[in-house]
């Protein structure tokens, strides 16, 4: 007798259902409650979590809701695919021949229109289970009997790996803290077009942190809505990279993002201590950590400035702009920051009026290292339709701008790492030398 695709100790279908919508799971796993050879071992409701559960359980079929509020089905699809051995069946209220066609060029084993019947999902989950488990991960050579076009492998289940994404020492821990000394210059906008820009550029795992904790609206400007806030960390009783990632949400361009905290009043309970925990968890985590922070000289923004690698620090050419920046750089070297860790920046630069770039230089006595010019219609387009105009104008010379800042911060990341990696070598040279 033939063994079923599905083959495991139990001989059931191991299910795993993701949808947000809390009805529509408890809905599935009513149709399924007679079924005995189908075994629903994990739930999930967000497209993140299910990308940790679906590495961590290795379910034999996953049955997927497109529509997420964190990660569409259709990409956390694709990234498990690419992962875990597994089928995934989607399922969707839109009965649309695009979704069906984007659902197959990811793999999809199955799509369902909701609502269906309990026939209809039992039908498509064991059509499922015959298919051989496809991994899509590797385009080489080596798959599809080594035609090397990037067909789906046929592979076998191993041990299920550790979950998704890995937590592990990384090349980078680079902080980076956007600061001004005063409102309304832009500050938030420079903090996501560089943070954008950094993960463009590098291709390495890149997080904006918004650190704005009354006032913070980076999901606003990049138009996404969710519940999950840096409030979450805090009352997390401790940390790791899988709930790190559960919390944050992934932007289209790859960029993970940390709101502020949904409540206001929720910032007077971030204090030294609950900061610092915060982000040293977030850094290790990531190559690039770029906090967006307050005009304020609070206890959390203090934490954050001196653990920052590098300090953004924004400002207009205004009078007020110029008084606050001078006090910064007061601050700063009553601090003992030392002068390479602040990355001066200059936004809304007026070319014929207003305080001189080199007048501002000349005060603070320090380079100026970016300089943004007024580009009203620009900016209040971006932030109106959520697109930030680094995506949107790629060959705009303000984008160039941003190309270049994000290039100054990598060249300082990748010095501070060989300056670490000499120093390394030569405490292992010296205490080699007291063993001799």
């Amino acid at each position: 007798m033939q063994q079923p695709a599905w083959n495991n100790e139990e001989g059931r279908i191991r299910l795993m259902i993701v949808d947000d919508v809390p009805d529509t799971t408890e809905n599935v796993q009513k149709l399924l409650y007679f079924e005995r050879d189908i075994q629903v071992i994990a739930t999930a409701s967000r497209g993140r979590e299910a990308i940790a559960k679906a590495v961590h359980f290795a379910p034999d079929i996953i049955l997927m809701d497109i529509n997420m509020p964190d990660m569409d089905g259709l990409r956390t699809a694709e990234i498990i695919l690419q992962q875990v051995p597994t089928r995934v069946i989607m399922m969707s209220v839109q009965a649309e021949p695009e979704y069906l066609q984007r659902a197959l060029m990811i793999g999809a084993r199955g799509y369902l229109t909701k609502p269906f019947s309990g026939d209809q999902l039992v039908d498509t989950l064991r059509n499922a289970a015959q298919i051989p488990v496809q991994r899509f991960a590797d385009a080489g050579p080596e798959m599809n009997g080594g035609n090397g076009r990037g067909r789906p492998a046929v592979v076998e289940r191993g041990p299920a790996p550790p979950p998704y994404p890995l937590s592990s020492a990384r090349k980078r821990q680079h902080m980076i803290a956007v600061f001004s000394g005063k409102g309304g210059v832009g500050r938030s906008v420079i903090a996501l077009n560089l943070a954008i820009v950094l993960r463009q550029l590098t291709g390495e795992d890149v997080a904006l942190v918004d650190a704005d904790l009354q006032a913070g609206d980076i999901h606003v400007l990049l138009n996404m809505n969710t519940s999950n806030s840096i409030d979450d960390l805090r009352e997390a009783a401790s940390l790791d990279a899988v709930i790190i990632q559960h919390t944050m949400v992934e932007h289209q361009s790859g960029l993970m993002v940390l709101r502020a905290p949904l409540h206001p009043e929720s910032a007077e309970r971030f204090n030294e201590d609950e900061m610092k925990r915060i982000m040293v968890d977030l850094r290790e985590n990531f190559d690039y950590l770029i906090v967006d922070m307050s005009a304020a000289y609070t206890e959390a923004n203090l934490t954050v400035l001196e653990m920052a690698d590098q300090i953004v620090l924004v400002t207009t050419l205004e009078i007020t702009s110029l008084n606050k920046v001078t006090r910064f750089f007061e601050v700063a070297e009553r601090l003992g920051y030392p002068e390479e860790k602040i990355v001066l920046v200059c936004n809304r630069v007026q070319q014929y009026y207003g305080i001189k770039p080199q007048q501002l230089e000349g005060q603070v006595r320090h380079r100026i290292a970016a300089l943004f010019p007024e580009e009203n219609q620009l900016m209040a387009s971006a932030v109106n339709r959520g697109i930030p105009f680094v995506m949107s104008q790629r060959n705009h010379h303000i984008t160039k701008q941003f190309v270049a800042l994000a290039k100054h911060i990598v060249l300082a990341a990748t010095q501070e790492e060989r300056e670490a990696a000499s120093r390394n070598a030569a405490q292992k040279s010296k205490r080699g030398l007291f063993k001799r």
